[in-house]
Protein backbone atom coordinates (compact mmCIF):
# COMPACT_ATOMS: atom_id res chain seq x y z
CA UNK A 1 0.00 0.00 0.00
CA UNK A 2 2.74 2.28 1.06
CA UNK A 3 4.40 1.72 -1.89
CA UNK A 4 1.35 2.32 -4.43
CA UNK A 5 1.07 5.89 -2.51
CA UNK A 6 4.89 6.53 -3.34
CA UNK A 7 4.63 5.40 -7.16
CA UNK A 8 1.22 7.64 -7.63
CA UNK A 9 2.93 10.51 -5.84
CA UNK A 10 6.00 10.12 -7.95
CA UNK A 11 4.12 9.85 -10.92
CA UNK A 12 1.35 12.19 -10.26
CA UNK A 13 4.40 14.91 -9.52
CA UNK A 14 5.76 14.12 -13.41
CA UNK A 15 2.66 14.11 -15.02
CA UNK A 16 1.75 17.44 -13.93
CA UNK A 17 5.19 19.22 -14.59
CA UNK A 18 5.52 17.39 -17.81
CA UNK A 19 1.48 17.27 -18.87
CA UNK A 20 1.44 14.79 -21.13
CA UNK A 21 0.01 11.37 -20.60
CA UNK A 22 1.80 9.54 -18.11
CA UNK A 23 1.94 5.87 -17.89
CA UNK A 24 3.31 2.82 -15.31
CA UNK A 25 3.94 -0.57 -17.17
CA UNK A 26 4.85 -3.39 -15.33
CA UNK A 27 8.06 -5.56 -17.17
CA UNK A 28 5.28 -7.44 -19.22
CA UNK A 29 4.15 -3.85 -20.52
CA UNK A 30 0.74 -4.03 -19.06
CA UNK A 31 -0.25 -1.03 -17.57
CA UNK A 32 -0.24 -0.64 -13.61
CA UNK A 33 -1.28 2.82 -13.40
CA UNK A 34 -1.90 5.95 -15.98
CA UNK A 35 -2.37 9.56 -15.37
CA UNK A 36 -4.11 11.09 -18.50
CA UNK A 37 -3.93 14.59 -20.49
CA UNK A 38 -4.73 13.36 -24.07
CA UNK A 39 -7.51 10.71 -24.40
CA UNK A 40 -6.61 7.74 -27.23
CA UNK A 41 -9.29 7.35 -29.74
CA UNK A 42 -10.70 3.71 -29.20
CA UNK A 43 -9.58 2.04 -32.53
CA UNK A 44 -5.24 3.33 -31.49
CA UNK A 45 -5.74 0.96 -28.56
CA UNK A 46 -4.23 -2.09 -30.22
CA UNK A 47 -1.53 -0.03 -31.88
CA UNK A 48 -0.43 1.77 -28.27
CA UNK A 49 -0.34 -1.69 -27.03
CA UNK A 50 1.66 -2.63 -29.72
CA UNK A 51 4.08 0.49 -28.58
CA UNK A 52 4.00 -0.11 -25.04
CA UNK A 53 5.56 -3.79 -25.46
CA UNK A 54 7.88 -2.13 -27.38
CA UNK A 55 8.86 0.08 -25.40
CA UNK A 56 8.94 -2.59 -22.39
CA UNK A 57 11.63 -4.57 -23.89
CA UNK A 58 13.58 -1.56 -25.24
CA UNK A 59 13.95 0.22 -22.17
CA UNK A 60 14.48 -3.22 -20.04
CA UNK A 61 17.17 -3.55 -22.59
CA UNK A 62 18.90 -0.02 -22.11
CA UNK A 63 18.92 -0.69 -18.13
CA UNK A 64 19.27 3.02 -16.86
CA UNK A 65 18.36 5.01 -20.03
CA UNK A 66 16.08 7.18 -20.83
CA UNK A 67 14.14 5.77 -24.63
CA UNK A 68 12.88 7.97 -27.43
CA UNK A 69 10.44 6.33 -29.70
CA UNK A 70 8.38 7.07 -32.58
CA UNK A 71 5.96 5.16 -34.08
CA UNK A 72 4.64 4.99 -37.88
CA UNK A 73 1.46 7.52 -37.15
CA UNK A 74 4.06 10.18 -35.80
CA UNK A 75 3.68 9.30 -32.53
CA UNK A 76 6.31 9.74 -29.99
CA UNK A 77 7.14 8.42 -26.50
CA UNK A 78 9.47 8.68 -23.84
CA UNK A 79 10.58 5.71 -21.37
CA UNK A 80 12.98 4.66 -18.68
CA UNK A 81 12.97 2.01 -16.16
CA UNK A 82 12.65 3.52 -12.64
CA UNK A 83 12.38 2.03 -9.06
CA UNK A 84 10.58 3.48 -6.19
CA UNK A 85 11.78 2.34 -2.93
CA UNK A 86 10.33 -0.69 -1.63
CA UNK A 87 8.47 -1.83 -4.83
CA UNK A 88 10.04 -3.70 -8.24
CA UNK A 89 11.30 -1.19 -10.95
CA UNK A 90 8.58 -0.71 -13.52
CA UNK A 91 8.45 1.26 -16.91
CA UNK A 92 7.35 4.89 -17.18
CA UNK A 93 6.17 6.51 -20.55
CA UNK A 94 5.72 10.02 -21.44
CA UNK A 95 3.22 10.28 -24.81
CA UNK A 96 1.99 10.48 -26.95
CA UNK A 97 3.55 13.90 -28.01
CA UNK A 98 4.77 14.98 -31.08
CA UNK A 99 8.33 15.76 -32.31
CA UNK A 100 7.05 18.28 -35.47
CA UNK A 101 3.90 19.22 -36.74
CA UNK A 102 1.70 16.26 -38.04
CA UNK A 103 1.16 15.16 -41.45
CA UNK A 104 -2.55 15.34 -42.05
CA UNK A 105 -2.12 14.01 -45.76
CA UNK A 106 -0.48 10.76 -44.35
CA UNK A 107 -3.48 10.34 -41.53
CA UNK A 108 -5.95 11.22 -44.65
CA UNK A 109 -3.93 8.37 -46.85
CA UNK A 110 -4.35 5.74 -43.86
CA UNK A 111 -7.98 6.62 -43.70
CA UNK A 112 -8.89 7.67 -46.55
CA UNK A 113 -11.59 4.63 -46.46
CA UNK A 114 -12.79 5.63 -42.64
CA UNK A 115 -13.15 10.15 -43.00
CA UNK A 116 -14.94 9.37 -39.62
CA UNK A 117 -12.09 7.88 -38.11
CA UNK A 118 -9.49 10.24 -40.44
CA UNK A 119 -11.44 13.33 -38.67
CA UNK A 120 -11.17 12.32 -35.31
CA UNK A 121 -7.57 11.03 -35.66
CA UNK A 122 -6.39 14.43 -37.34
CA UNK A 123 -8.40 16.36 -33.82
CA UNK A 124 -6.71 14.33 -31.79
CA UNK A 125 -2.97 14.79 -33.43
CA UNK A 126 -3.90 18.78 -33.16
CA UNK A 127 -4.53 18.60 -29.78
CA UNK A 128 -1.26 17.18 -29.03
CA UNK A 129 1.80 18.12 -27.86
CA UNK A 130 4.78 19.30 -29.67
CA UNK A 131 7.95 18.49 -27.60
CA UNK A 132 11.77 20.51 -28.96
CA UNK A 133 14.31 18.80 -28.54
CA UNK A 134 15.10 20.97 -25.56
CA UNK A 135 12.18 20.21 -23.63
CA UNK A 136 13.06 16.34 -24.42
CA UNK A 137 15.70 17.15 -22.71
CA UNK A 138 14.03 18.47 -19.22
CA UNK A 139 11.43 15.31 -19.30
CA UNK A 140 14.43 13.03 -19.62
CA UNK A 141 16.15 15.24 -16.30
CA UNK A 142 12.89 14.43 -14.72
CA UNK A 143 12.84 10.67 -15.55
CA UNK A 144 16.55 10.42 -13.90
CA UNK A 145 15.30 11.71 -10.44
CA UNK A 146 11.29 10.41 -10.30
CA UNK A 147 12.42 7.75 -8.28
CA UNK A 148 13.16 9.90 -5.54
CA UNK A 149 10.05 12.02 -5.48
CA UNK A 150 8.50 12.17 -2.26
CA UNK A 151 5.20 14.29 -1.46
CA UNK A 152 6.41 16.44 1.05
CA UNK A 153 4.19 18.60 3.52
CA UNK A 154 3.32 22.73 2.71
CA UNK A 155 2.03 25.10 5.03
CA UNK A 156 -0.82 27.66 4.27
CA UNK A 157 0.51 31.15 5.35
CA UNK A 158 -2.33 33.79 6.39
CA UNK A 159 -1.15 37.10 6.86
CA UNK A 160 -4.81 38.68 7.35
CA UNK A 161 -4.49 39.56 10.79
CA UNK A 162 -0.75 41.28 10.22
CA UNK A 163 -2.38 43.61 7.38
CA UNK A 164 -5.11 44.06 9.19
CA UNK A 165 -3.36 45.50 12.24
CA UNK A 166 -1.36 48.05 9.46
CA UNK A 167 -4.59 49.29 8.17
CA UNK A 168 -8.19 49.12 8.42
CA UNK A 169 -10.10 46.90 5.72
CA UNK A 170 -12.41 50.08 4.61
CA UNK A 171 -8.97 52.46 4.48
CA UNK A 172 -7.19 49.63 2.40
CA UNK A 173 -10.04 49.21 0.17
CA UNK A 174 -10.23 53.00 -0.46
CA UNK A 175 -6.20 53.09 -1.58
CA UNK A 176 -6.47 50.21 -3.90
CA UNK A 177 -9.62 51.80 -5.16
CA UNK A 178 -8.00 55.13 -6.81
CA UNK A 179 -7.12 55.42 -9.87
CA UNK A 180 -3.98 55.42 -11.80
CA UNK A 181 -3.43 58.53 -14.07
CA UNK A 182 -0.60 56.76 -15.93
CA UNK A 183 -2.57 53.25 -15.77
CA UNK A 184 -5.90 55.25 -17.25
CA UNK A 185 -4.31 56.96 -20.24
CA UNK A 186 -2.88 53.70 -21.32
CA UNK A 187 -5.64 51.59 -20.99
CA UNK A 188 -7.45 54.87 -23.27
CA UNK A 189 -4.68 54.21 -25.44
CA UNK A 190 -5.01 50.34 -25.80
CA UNK A 191 -8.85 50.75 -26.21
CA UNK A 192 -8.35 52.76 -29.29
CA UNK A 193 -6.08 50.45 -30.72
CA UNK A 194 -8.00 47.63 -30.51
CA UNK A 195 -10.66 49.66 -31.93
CA UNK A 196 -8.32 50.23 -34.82
CA UNK A 197 -7.52 46.67 -35.20
CA UNK A 198 -11.21 45.24 -34.80
CA UNK A 199 -12.13 47.92 -37.59
CA UNK A 200 -8.95 46.95 -40.12
CA UNK A 201 -10.43 42.93 -40.12
CA UNK A 202 -13.77 44.01 -40.18
CA UNK A 203 -13.04 45.60 -43.64
CA UNK A 204 -10.65 42.39 -44.33
CA UNK A 205 -7.92 45.39 -44.77
CA UNK A 206 -4.80 43.69 -44.58
CA UNK A 207 -2.48 46.67 -45.18
CA UNK A 208 -4.09 48.58 -41.91
CA UNK A 209 -4.38 46.10 -39.82
CA UNK A 210 -0.30 45.89 -40.77
CA UNK A 211 0.17 49.42 -40.06
CA UNK A 212 -1.70 49.06 -36.63
CA UNK A 213 0.54 46.17 -35.15
CA UNK A 214 3.46 47.50 -36.13
CA UNK A 215 1.93 50.95 -33.84
CA UNK A 216 0.83 48.90 -30.99
CA UNK A 217 4.06 47.38 -29.98
CA UNK A 218 3.51 45.40 -26.35
CA UNK A 219 -0.48 46.20 -27.19
CA UNK A 220 -0.95 43.24 -24.68
CA UNK A 221 1.99 42.52 -22.65
CA UNK A 222 1.29 39.84 -20.14
CA UNK A 223 5.31 39.99 -18.81
CA UNK A 224 4.24 40.94 -15.46
CA UNK A 225 1.97 38.18 -14.81
CA UNK A 226 4.39 35.17 -15.77
CA UNK A 227 7.94 36.61 -14.61
CA UNK A 228 10.02 34.27 -16.32
CA UNK A 229 7.98 33.00 -18.90
CA UNK A 230 8.07 34.46 -21.91
CA UNK A 231 6.61 32.20 -24.17
CA UNK A 232 3.46 31.42 -21.92
CA UNK A 233 2.86 35.05 -21.66
CA UNK A 234 2.84 35.70 -25.66
CA UNK A 235 0.98 32.58 -25.59
CA UNK A 236 -1.85 34.34 -23.33
CA UNK A 237 -1.47 37.53 -25.47
CA UNK A 238 -2.03 35.23 -28.76
CA UNK A 239 -5.60 34.18 -27.03
CA UNK A 240 -6.66 37.38 -26.56
CA UNK A 241 -5.31 38.41 -29.78
CA UNK A 242 -7.54 35.41 -31.30
CA UNK A 243 -10.63 36.35 -29.57
CA UNK A 244 -10.48 39.81 -30.90
CA UNK A 245 -10.02 39.05 -34.54
CA UNK A 246 -12.84 36.48 -34.29
CA UNK A 247 -15.05 39.56 -32.66
CA UNK A 248 -13.61 40.85 -35.49
CA UNK A 249 -14.42 38.92 -38.34
CA UNK A 250 -17.84 38.53 -36.69
CA UNK A 251 -18.62 41.73 -37.36
CA UNK A 252 -17.57 41.85 -40.68
CA UNK A 253 -20.46 38.80 -41.43
CA UNK A 254 -18.62 35.94 -41.50
CA UNK A 255 -20.89 33.10 -40.34
CA UNK A 256 -20.25 31.30 -37.34
CA UNK A 257 -19.64 27.80 -39.12
CA UNK A 258 -16.02 29.42 -40.43
CA UNK A 259 -15.53 31.50 -37.57
CA UNK A 260 -15.42 27.94 -35.24
CA UNK A 261 -13.41 26.48 -37.59
CA UNK A 262 -10.15 29.01 -37.81
CA UNK A 263 -10.48 30.23 -34.23
CA UNK A 264 -10.22 26.15 -32.98
CA UNK A 265 -7.43 25.82 -35.54
CA UNK A 266 -4.97 28.68 -33.98
CA UNK A 267 -6.02 27.79 -30.24
CA UNK A 268 -4.48 24.71 -30.90
CA UNK A 269 -1.62 26.18 -32.87
CA UNK A 270 -0.91 28.75 -30.15
CA UNK A 271 -0.21 26.05 -27.33
CA UNK A 272 1.99 23.95 -29.86
CA UNK A 273 4.38 26.45 -30.74
CA UNK A 274 7.57 26.56 -28.16
CA UNK A 275 9.51 29.49 -29.58
CA UNK A 276 9.17 33.07 -29.81
CA UNK A 277 10.08 33.12 -32.99
CA UNK A 278 7.37 30.66 -34.09
CA UNK A 279 4.78 32.62 -32.01
CA UNK A 280 5.41 35.85 -33.82
CA UNK A 281 5.18 34.43 -37.12
CA UNK A 282 2.19 32.94 -35.88
CA UNK A 283 0.84 36.17 -35.43
CA UNK A 284 0.99 37.45 -38.65
CA UNK A 285 -0.88 34.45 -40.08
CA UNK A 286 -3.37 35.00 -38.29
CA UNK A 287 -3.85 38.34 -38.69
CA UNK A 288 -3.86 37.54 -42.67
CA UNK A 289 -5.83 34.67 -42.57
CA UNK A 290 -8.52 36.20 -40.87
CA UNK A 291 -8.87 39.27 -42.91
CA UNK A 292 -8.53 37.16 -45.95
CA UNK A 293 -11.44 35.50 -44.34
CA UNK A 294 -13.74 38.31 -43.67
CA UNK A 295 -12.89 39.35 -47.81
CA UNK A 296 -13.54 35.68 -49.62
CA UNK A 297 -16.22 34.86 -46.90
CA UNK A 298 -18.45 37.85 -45.64
CA UNK A 299 -21.84 38.27 -47.27
CA UNK A 300 -22.88 41.72 -46.04
CA UNK A 301 -24.21 44.28 -49.43
CA UNK A 302 -26.67 41.52 -49.64
CA UNK A 303 -30.66 40.42 -49.46
CA UNK A 304 -31.26 38.21 -46.53
CA UNK A 305 -31.89 35.48 -48.77
CA UNK A 306 -28.58 36.04 -51.03
CA UNK A 307 -26.65 35.89 -47.54
CA UNK A 308 -28.31 32.82 -46.69
CA UNK A 309 -27.86 31.03 -49.46
CA UNK A 310 -24.22 31.99 -49.96
CA UNK A 311 -23.28 30.69 -46.52
CA UNK A 312 -25.34 27.51 -46.88
CA UNK A 313 -23.28 26.96 -49.88
CA UNK A 314 -19.87 27.75 -48.45
CA UNK A 315 -20.61 25.42 -45.34
CA UNK A 316 -21.80 22.63 -47.75
CA UNK A 317 -19.87 23.32 -50.94
CA UNK A 318 -18.53 19.43 -51.64
CA UNK A 319 -21.99 18.26 -51.68
CA UNK A 320 -24.56 18.42 -54.27
CA UNK A 321 -26.58 21.33 -55.33
CA UNK A 322 -29.76 20.79 -54.48
CA UNK A 323 -32.25 23.98 -54.89
CA UNK A 324 -35.31 23.10 -53.58
CA UNK A 325 -33.46 22.43 -49.87
CA UNK A 326 -31.66 25.74 -50.76
CA UNK A 327 -35.17 27.50 -51.70
CA UNK A 328 -36.80 25.54 -48.62
CA UNK A 329 -33.86 26.78 -45.87
CA UNK A 330 -34.55 30.33 -47.33
CA UNK A 331 -38.54 29.76 -47.22
CA UNK A 332 -38.53 31.33 -51.18
CA UNK A 333 -39.70 29.01 -54.14
CA UNK A 334 -36.78 28.16 -55.86
CA UNK A 335 -37.15 29.74 -59.01
CA UNK A 336 -37.42 33.04 -57.36
CA UNK A 337 -34.34 32.14 -55.27
CA UNK A 338 -32.10 31.86 -58.62
CA UNK A 339 -33.32 34.92 -60.14
CA UNK A 340 -32.91 36.72 -56.96
CA UNK A 341 -29.08 35.10 -56.18
CA UNK A 342 -27.60 35.38 -60.24
CA UNK A 343 -29.44 39.32 -60.27
CA UNK A 344 -27.35 40.41 -56.96
CA UNK A 345 -24.62 38.37 -56.98
CA UNK A 346 -23.93 38.12 -60.79
CA UNK A 347 -23.46 34.58 -61.05
CA UNK A 348 -25.77 31.04 -60.76
CA UNK A 349 -26.01 29.20 -57.91
CA UNK A 350 -23.53 26.53 -60.03
CA UNK A 351 -20.95 28.87 -60.72
CA UNK A 352 -20.83 30.48 -57.13
CA UNK A 353 -20.30 26.75 -56.22
CA UNK A 354 -17.97 25.88 -58.10
CA UNK A 355 -15.91 29.20 -57.36
CA UNK A 356 -16.03 28.10 -53.57
CA UNK A 357 -14.82 24.31 -54.33
CA UNK A 358 -11.90 25.97 -56.34
CA UNK A 359 -10.94 28.03 -53.87
CA UNK A 360 -10.99 25.36 -51.44
CA UNK A 361 -8.97 23.07 -53.89
CA UNK A 362 -6.29 26.11 -54.38
CA UNK A 363 -5.12 25.88 -50.44
CA UNK A 364 -5.21 21.76 -50.54
CA UNK A 365 -2.69 22.36 -54.06
CA UNK A 366 -0.49 24.76 -52.35
CA UNK A 367 -0.36 22.80 -48.83
CA UNK A 368 -0.28 19.45 -49.36
CA UNK A 369 0.78 16.17 -51.90
CA UNK A 370 -2.53 14.93 -52.16
CA UNK A 371 -3.19 13.86 -55.73
CA UNK A 372 -5.50 15.69 -58.11
CA UNK A 373 -7.98 13.18 -57.98
CA UNK A 374 -8.69 13.01 -54.20
CA UNK A 375 -8.54 16.70 -54.19
CA UNK A 376 -11.28 16.68 -57.15
CA UNK A 377 -13.42 14.11 -54.95
CA UNK A 378 -12.83 16.03 -51.85
CA UNK A 379 -14.16 19.22 -52.94
CA UNK A 380 -17.47 17.50 -54.33
CA UNK A 381 -16.01 16.80 -57.61
CA UNK A 382 -16.90 13.22 -59.30
CA UNK A 383 -14.83 13.62 -62.30
CA UNK A 384 -11.13 14.86 -62.45
CA UNK A 385 -11.19 15.71 -65.66
CA UNK A 386 -14.01 18.02 -65.36
CA UNK A 387 -12.87 19.53 -62.31
CA UNK A 388 -9.69 20.22 -64.10
CA UNK A 389 -11.96 22.01 -67.03
CA UNK A 390 -13.21 24.18 -64.29
CA UNK A 391 -9.90 24.88 -62.99
CA UNK A 392 -8.77 25.89 -65.66
CA UNK A 393 -11.40 28.27 -66.15
CA UNK A 394 -11.67 30.06 -63.37
CA UNK A 395 -7.33 30.35 -63.06
CA UNK A 396 -6.47 30.24 -66.15
CA UNK A 397 -4.36 26.80 -65.84
CA UNK A 398 -4.73 23.32 -64.53
CA UNK A 399 -4.56 22.12 -61.69
CA UNK A 400 -1.13 20.49 -61.96
CA UNK A 401 0.41 23.66 -62.85
CA UNK A 402 -1.43 25.60 -60.01
CA UNK A 403 0.83 23.17 -57.98
CA UNK A 404 4.37 23.76 -59.70
CA UNK A 405 3.73 26.90 -59.97
CA UNK A 406 2.99 27.64 -56.00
Amino acid sequence: MVQHVLLTSASQTIYHLIDTNTTILAKDGTVRLAHERDLIPDFLFAMQLKDFLLLSRQTKQEGSRSCLYTNEMGLSYLSKMIAIEGDEASIWVLGPFLMQMPDLNKIDSIFHTEPYKRNIMQDFMRGLKLFSSSRIQSAVNLLEHAGMVRQAPYDCVDLQDEVSDRLEGKELLHILQQPDEHDSKLMEVKYELEKEIMQAVENGDKQKLKETMSQSKNWFDFSSRFPNQPIRAMKNMLIVFNTILRMAAERGKVHPFFLHHISEKFSKQIERTESINSLNTLREVMQDEYCDLVKNKAVSGYSQVVQKTAQQIRIYFSKPLNLKRLAEHCLVHPAHLSRQFKKETGMTLTDFQNRMRIDEAKLLLKEGSASIDRIAGYVGFEDAGYFARIFKRLEGMTPTVYRNTM
